[in-house]
């Protein structure tokens, strides 16, 4: 089953602006992110590695190629792991929707009931969750399992393997790093934690910080796991 690294992407300078992002383009890491994201490289760099994802946003693409080049793998863009299209609301000061008349209802429901809450001219939050977990477990089938490798077995001459026979070698699970956005690793991390939608905003990630996940090949059986949320600090000492 394969192993997701969640990653929120760095820091930058558009987030301490209080302003909505959503999938505003040209946002850049920052010294600080850029720092960050480095310190992700090296935590990640004597580590196995098999594919790096990120969103088509720069902030995303500018955290990913650290985290790959040092194991030479190119990144592959998906929009679809993109934030959240948040429409009319893109770029507006976040402290100012709960008041203003034309953004105050349809704030208190982004915050209070999330999985009602649809931006004009955007998405749904519901539709971004459905959106990020289905690129999800869609990346995950592209990585299966490796088969193991045929086992050398001594057979006796009546076709009986032996009983010393070694027994076959456990083959160690893909790994793959995707960049993305922190209500995207929020509501994907809430799905397969099978929390309630309209409580998916309790859950914290830090920039450049690591949830990780495991998706079983058979998504009916409901084979999947939280292993590891929001490791952030073990990033920064790296």
């Amino acid at each position: 089953m394969p192993v997701l690294l969640l990653i929120r992407h760095a820091t930058n300078d558009f987030v301490k602006t209080g302003r909505l992002p959503g999938q505003t383009a040209n946002i850049h890491l920052n010294d600080e992110g850029r720092a960050q994201a480095e310190s992700l490289g090296r935590f990640l760099k004597d580590r196995k590695l098999d594919a790096v994802y990120a969103s088509h946003l720069e902030r995303a693409i500018e955290t990913a190629w650290r985290v790959a080049a040092p194991h030479g793998l190119s990144i592959v863009i998906r929009p679809d792991l993109a934030d959240t299209d948040t429409g009319d609301l893109t770029g507006r000061p976040t402290k100012d929707l709960g008041d203003a008349p034309d953004t105050r209802d349809l704030w208190k429901v982004v915050q209070t009931r999330p999985s009602e809450a649809c931006f004009p001219n955007g998405e749904c939050l519901a539709g971004m969750q459905q959106r990020v977990v289905a690129a999800l477990e869609q990346i995950a089938a592209c990585h299966p399992d490796p088969e193991p490798p045929p086992r050398a077995d001594a057979t006796q001459e009546n076709g009986d393997v032996s009983a010393g026979a070694d027994p076959q070698p456990n083959m160690p699970p893909p790994v793959i790093a995707v960049i993305m956005h922190a209500d995207p690793i929020r509501a994907a991390l809430a799905h397969f934690l099978g929390m309630p939608f309209d409580n998916f905003q309790r859950l914290a990630i830090s920039p450049a910080s690591i949830s990780a996940i495991m998706i079983g090949a058979d998504h009916k059986t409901g084979n999947r796991f939280v292993s590891v949320l929001n490791v952030n600090q073990v990033v920064q000492l790296a």
